[in-house]
């Protein structure tokens, strides 16, 4: 048994895995963030859309018009599933390789939903490969230590 504890102590955390699990813990926090206070304030947001508040501060050819007619339940999922990404860096960064794996399909969850919530938007190619070098990222690095 000892020899099993000894083993776990002596791994070291890349300081790439450190890396990336420091940014994924930021990107992560301000989306919890985001998505708790629109879920929060939805109505008010709407209100502030509908009176061109956010207007001033846009270019012409952006338009926030879509948070009139996306349910609140978009933004409690991604909420839901970002909680659950975070919950993966955070055993990943404890070299827990199941991190891992929650990190993997929350990642895939946080694409789909705004497939099924907001299905006029563009294809998200630039989302899909962002989650695509950290999901290879994080597997090269858990690897490299011998956790997966």
């Amino acid at each position: 048994m000892n020899d099993k504890n000894d083993i776990k102590e002596d791994l070291q955390r890349p300081a790439q895995l450190t890396l990336l699990c420091i940014l994924s813990f930021i990107a992560g926090g301000f989306s919890i963030l985001g998505n708790l206070y629109f879920y929060a304030f939805q109505d008010q947001i709407v209100t502030l859309v509908e009176g061109g508040f956010f207007q001033q501060f846009l270019d012409g050819n952006i338009t926030l018009d879509f948070l009139r007619d996306v349910s609140p339940n978009f933004f409690l999922w991604q909420l839901i599933a970002n909680a659950t990404s975070i919950i993966g860096v955070l055993l990943m960064w404890k070299l827990n390789s199941t991190g891992f794996h929650i990190y993997a399909i929350s990642q895939i969850i946080l694409i789909l939903i705004p497939e099924v919530y907001l299905p006029g938007i563009p294809f998200p190619i630039m989302d899909i490969l962002l989650s695509l070098v950290f999901i290879l990222l994080y597997f090269k690095n858990l690897r490299s230590v011998g956790r997966i």
